[in-house]
């Protein structure tokens, strides 16, 4: 596989107001019709409809997170889900799942979660997060960050603080790039510098999280920082790196936040993180780059990472020593 060829990142899966999911694919998957098996676990999928073309809807039990295998008549099949974790209060709330990988694989749907705060899940996002099995947080931000937006979560997952400042040097970096100016123009290379920075220098953090994972406990893993975009991006990004993906499908999932990331509803949170006083059009101008999602700021963050040690593999290795040992146990771990 090359590029972006894998068939999975054209097939969507749409929830229906009747509580049922719409499901859509392409020529990539499959020309002729397709049997789909549905159910709550990836594992254990039954027949739903035989036959189906792109468009089809299918019902599903309410309460649960549904799964589908897309079979086509030669017998070949992937099995997907909705991407964006539907926790009513979430942010940016993602599975890692279903990703091709360089070697024939896919990362395991369930295992791997990206998100940005949860300050704001409703009961019923609480009860849904429940269902999900996560058992280990890795949260990302300063403790600012989370006393401004606390939550407790449900069955006591266990937390690993790894937190990450959300600017240059000290966390007041962007309060002081905001009040100097309202020409947008430095934010945006500010984000650029910042992910390239955090991409170097979040090595101790980032260790421990390779460390947790390649212990492989039961459950599932939550990557967790504010908007789920930057610090969590980048952390995605090494992991999916790791696991083999690609990085046509690396850049893929980054840039999902701009599909998932609520801007509008964020504005607020944001404006009062960062000490804006006013929320004036010239004021929301040049707070919107750090609002944003440009594949451009990945790239960044890869090329600072290629540039130190020549290749994303290389600094798996030198810096968190992933060999081909400790790569194929993360493999086994997460994909299959």
């Amino acid at each position: 596989m090359k590029g972006t060829d894998d068939a999975l990142l054209g097939i969507e899966v749409t929830p229906e107001p009747d509580g049922g999911y719409r499901l859509d694919w392409g020529p990539a998957f499959a020309r002729g019709p397709v049997d789909v098996h549905a159910g709550s676990a990836p594992d254990a999928l039954a027949l739903a409809v035989r036959g189906a073309a792109p468009g089809v809807r299918v019902p599903v039990a309410a309460g649960t997170r549904p799964f589908f295998r897309l079979e086509r008549a030669d017998g070949t099949s992937l099995t997907v889900a909705e991407r964006d974790v539907p926790l009513e209060g979430g942010i940016n709330f993602r599975d890692l799942g279903g990703y091709a990988t360089l070697d024939g694989r896919r990362v395991r749907w369930g295992r791997l979660f990206r998100s940005g705060h949860l300050s704001h899940l409703s009961a019923a996002g609480v009860a849904r997060f429940a269902t999900l099995g996560i058992a280990t947080v890795c949260d990302f931000r300063m403790a600012e960050e989370r006393a401004a937006e606390a939550f407790e979560l449900p069955g006591a997952p266990a937390l690993e603080v790894l937190g990450m400042t959300p600017g240059i040097g000290d966390r007041f970096f962007f309060h002081r790039l905001f009040e100097a100016s309202d020409d947008p123009a430095p934010v945006l290379a500010a984000m650029h510098d910042l992910m390239a920075d955090m991409a170097i220098n979040a090595a101790p953090r980032l260790q421990r999280l390779f460390d947790l994972l390649l212990e492989a406990p039961p459950g599932a893993f939550l990557l967790n920082c504010s908007a789920g975009k930057e610090r969590t991006g980048i952390a995605a990004a090494l992991v999916l790196t790791a696991l083999g993906v690609p990085r046509a499908t690396v850049l893929h999932d980054f840039m999902l936040s701009k599909r998932y990331f609520p801007v509008e509803a964020e504005i607020p949170r944001v404006l009062t993180k960062y000490g804006v006083q006013e929320a004036s059009a010239a004021k929301l101008a040049v707070v919107m780059p750090l609002l944003e999602t440009h594949e451009s700021y990945l790239q960044s963050a890869f090329a600072a990472i290629e540039a130190r040690h020549g290749s994303i593999e290389a600094m798996l290795g030198a810096v968190y020593g992933l060999g081909e040992d400790e790569l194929a146990r993360l493999r086994d771990n997460y994909t299959k």
